[in-house]
């Protein structure tokens, strides 16, 4: 594992090296207030100033037997989000200070269920956007995962997790179209720590500035030993409405989620409300 870790490190300096060397151009500042819901730490995107966001959620998917039995599992969660950017680099925190696991099982009339609630795991990232031009973003990111959350309670995975990724953009104005990938890597491979395949990307359409669209395929290729990997991908529309005050802006981000295949939670919807001080 120390080999694969060197490699990636190697490999973020050697992109964030030669994309130094590339860009002639002048850094633009992103046009449009849109940002992803669920990767806002691995997007191509920069959101200069303080940005400081609450949000919260819940999925549902629901696994029925060949006789009939029904099973639920459900999750809701809170969380904050605070970030700083700057031209070329933004970094951040993100506290899921409250998750919820819930499982119904139907057998015939009798039901049977069980709950546990506990704060997740925080994380910390930074991000570097060497490359911005007036067509093209691209960069390195890496997310720290620590163990704060409960591994009994499901809401944590015990140990330390560290995610870079490479990220890239495309302007073609007045659309963003964004993608992004990675390996998670953990310290310790348990039934609730496992390494995977991060990836996902979007269509980020900014209608003017005070309201955008965005479009996200979003997974991870779990990695299960002595089983098949597990294969997460949602899709993951959502809907950005800024509010102009004096000083700063709220911004309102309803989203949608919805599995793809079996392997994912069939539905879920969420949403945040942030407060962004621009410089």
């Amino acid at each position: 594992m120390a080999k694969r870790v060197g490699m990636v490190a190697l490999s973020c300096v050697w992109l964030i090296g030669a994309a130094v060397a590339w860009a002639q151009e002048e850094p633009k500042k992103p046009a449009g207030i849109t940002r992803s819901f669920d990767r806002f730490e691995q997007e191509a995107a920069i959101s200069e100033g303080i940005w400081v966001e609450g949000a919260a959620g819940y999925v549902q998917e629901v696994v029925k037997d060949p006789v009939g039995n029904k099973t639920t599992a459900s999750i809701d969660f809170g969380a904050v989000r605070a970030s700083y950017g700057m031209d070329m680099f933004e970094a951040g925190i993100t506290f899921p200070f409250w998750q919820h696991n819930e499982v119904e099982v139907r057998q015939g009339r009798n039901v049977a269920s069980s709950g546990e609630e506990a704060v997740g795991d925080l994380s910390l990232f930074a991000k570097v956007l060497p490359v911005r031009t007036e067509w093209f973003d691209a960069g390195a990111a890496l997310e720290v995962i620590t163990p704060t959350g409960d591994e009994d309670k499901g809401t944590g995975i015990g140990r330390f997790g560290f995610l870079p990724v490479a990220t890239v953009a495309a302007h073609l104005a007045p659309i963003d179209v964004r993608a992004h990938g990675g390996y998670r890597f953990v310290t310790d491979i348990t039934p609730t720590a496992r390494e995977a395949i991060v990836y996902g990307g979007g269509i980020f359409y900014t209608w003017n500035d005070q309201l955008a669209l965005r479009s996200e395929i979003n997974g991870a290729i779990v990695d299960v030993r002595g089983k098949e990997n597990l294969d997460l991908i949602v899709w993951q529309p959502g809907v950005d409405v800024r509010l102009p005050m004096e000083g700063y802006d709220v911004l309102l981000r309803p989203t949608g989620t919805y599995g793809i295949n079996d392997e994912s939670p069939d539905w879920g919807f969420g949403g945040s409300i942030t407060v962004w001080m621009r410089p």
